[in-house]
């Protein structure tokens, strides 16, 4: 322990805890500066208090920090590289650890337990300074994960979180999500993700919007194409199954991988000229190649088939070295299949695509309740063929 410091050192996922002491105004300072760039600022952070009983909860906690009480430590997430990462421990008091925290980019930094602490804290500091009364000076204890892989910082915080009834998947993941979506776009720049503070839509392959790839890394993660995003996740099996994933140090680079893929496949079917398909509800109604991956529950099946080959059924996961080498195949497959398409033109990507036959079939048997689930089997008959197919009929008539 250094002074005024207690680091520990988390060897399973290479990452560590620095329990540090800030005052209340240095504290908001920092956090103020951390999201300031994004929409609400720290407002726009924060899982919004609805019913009543949170709100006097809420309340009550500001009372209490006026009267002096000492909150848990909040705990914050943060991302450096892997030459910073390996400096900590020369760290030798809190002067030289927070002149280490204020040169992380603010991107890289999250609130990964304590945002309602947080906000009230901030209440109680602007209720404060308009009453003439003195809170900024008082300590609190502040936590930080910090690592150099945002793999582990999510395996830490799901980790965290797993006694909390109801459990709120998306709402844990999108704490981490901006650093998420910094490094997609780092390591492809062909992909473009539309924030989600931005209204704009897509209007050509290589684009996601930002709520759909949160969606993306959590059916990854579980593998499975039912995850209900707008309710609560109380399933101790899906929540077990994707802290099982994220134990793979190498989790989310496969999964931006993955979403390389998606890209490159999304921008090879755009060749696919425009054809004429009579009769079928427009819902179901692909016409070219761009219109496969505008759907989601496309996007879904693909990216859960290739989550379920490469890490293994939920309750059944590989080994993290038969994952990497399971995925490896896969990539070579794809990349033979992509060359392949690389030489056609409009016409035989269209003939390829095949979608007279889809819409035949998602117009006739496909609801809106199995659709996810058949886009998942027909991926799935792709990667059991080791992408060696001639058209895409039989991944629809599956």
């Amino acid at each position: 322990m250094t002074k005024n410091l207690d680091i520990i050192k988390d060897t399973r996922v290479d990452c560590y805890s620095v329990i540090v002491q800030f005052t209340v105004g240095d504290y908001l300072n920092m956090v103020q500066k951390a999201f300031h760039n994004r929409k609400g600022g720290l407002e726009g952070q924060r899982d919004t208090l609805k019913t009543r009983t949170a709100i006097r909860i809420r309340k009550r906690m500001e009372k209490d920090i006026a009267l002096g009480a000492v909150l848990p430590p909040i705990v914050i997430g943060a991302i450096v590289s892997t030459k910073e990462l390996t400096t900590i421990e020369t760290i030798e008091d809190k002067d030289e650890f927070l002149q280490f925290v204020y040169q992380i980019p603010p991107d890289n930094i999250s609130i990964i337990d304590g945002m309602q602490r947080t906000t009230a804290l901030n209440d109680a500091f602007n209720k404060a300074l308009k009453d003439n009364y003195e809170i900024a000076t008082r300590k609190i204890r502040i936590e930080f994960w910090i690592a150099s892989q945002i793999n582990s910082l999510t395996y830490r915080m799901l980790v965290l979180n797993t006694g909390q009834v109801p459990w709120n998947l998306r709402r844990q993941i999108e704490t981490v999500f901006q650093v998420i979506i910094k490094e997609i776009q780092q390591k492809y720049p062909d992909i473009e993700i539309i924030t989600i503070n931005d209204e704009g839509r897509r209007t050509k392959p290589g684009q996601f919007h930002a709520n759909n790839v949160i969606e993306l890394f959590l059916v990854f993660g579980a593998r499975t194409e039912k995850i209900n995003l707008p309710e609560r996740l109380a399933d101790e099996f899906t929540k077990l199954d994707f802290i099982e994933s994220t134990s793979n140090e190498n989790f989310t680079n496969i999964f931006y991988e993955v979403m390389s893929y998606l890209c490159k496949f999304d921008n090879a079917f755009d060749r696919a000229e425009y054809c004429q398909i009579p009769n079928t509800e427009e819902y179901f109604n692909f016409k070219q190649g761009k219109d496969l991956f505008s759907s989601q529950p496309v996007c879904i099946g693909f990216v859960t088939a290739i989550a379920s080959a490469t890490l293994g059924r939920p309750g059944n996961e590989y080994t993290p070295e038969k994952q990497n080498q399971k995925w490896q195949d896969i990539k070579t497959n794809a990349d033979k299949l992509l060359e392949k398409l690389g030489s056609f033109n409009s016409n035989q990507m269209q003939e390829f695509l095949c979608f007279d036959t889809l819409n035949e079939v998602v117009s006739k048997k496909i609801t809106k309740s199995n659709e996810r689930e058949f886009f998942r089997g027909a991926f799935k008959v792709l990667i059991d063929e080791n992408f060696e197919v001639e058209n895409m009929n039989p991944c629809w008539s599956y």
